[in-house]
């Protein structure tokens, strides 16, 4: 029997995170570290968990015509 794959949004874990944080009286600031981190960090523990980091097919098309990826690369 195979084992179905689990996968989880790591975007929505550090909003679910966030969320529980200041549930418990905490203030979560996100403005203060890289988004980038954040989402390495997140995929990390998904993984560690068993669980497959995975966007929704959408997320990945490039809707903006590459500006995103220019602003990335290039600084643009």
């Amino acid at each position: 029997m195979s084992e179905k794959i689990q996968t989880y949004d790591p975007r929505r874990l550090i909003e679910d995170v966030s969320a529980l944080l200041a549930e418990r009286g905490l203030q979560p600031s996100p403005e203060s570290g890289s988004a980038m981190e954040r989402k390495t960090a997140a995929s990390m523990l998904l993984r560690n968990l068993g669980i497959t980091p995975a966007a929704a097919p959408e997320d990945w098309l490039d809707l903006d015509g590459q500006r995103g990826y220019n602003r990335l690369v290039h600084g643009d």
